[in-house]
């Protein structure tokens, strides 16, 4: 029996990460235009997340740092 996948493979030059990332994400969304939508609002929550958690942590260092110096916010 056949077997059809429909996969990418991708090398990254992670010295270039955003410009390799928007590379394969317009190549996914090349592939599947008619979920172009979906695609980019699934991405766009993965990366509002992942935001949301380094401005999380920032702030966390932040106050861990005035804590520390005896400054009182």
């Amino acid at each position: 029996m056949a077997k059809i996948k429909s996969t990418l493979d991708i090398q990254l030059d992670l010295t270039r990460p955003v410009e390799e990332l928007t590379e394969v994400i317009s190549a996914v969304i090349a592939s599947q235009p008619a979920r172009r939508k979906e695609i980019l609002k699934g991405l766009d929550i993965a990366v509002g997340n992942a935001l949301a958690e380094i401005q999380a942590q920032d702030e966390q260092d932040q106050k861990t740092d005035n804590d520390s110096s005896g400054k009182v916010s």
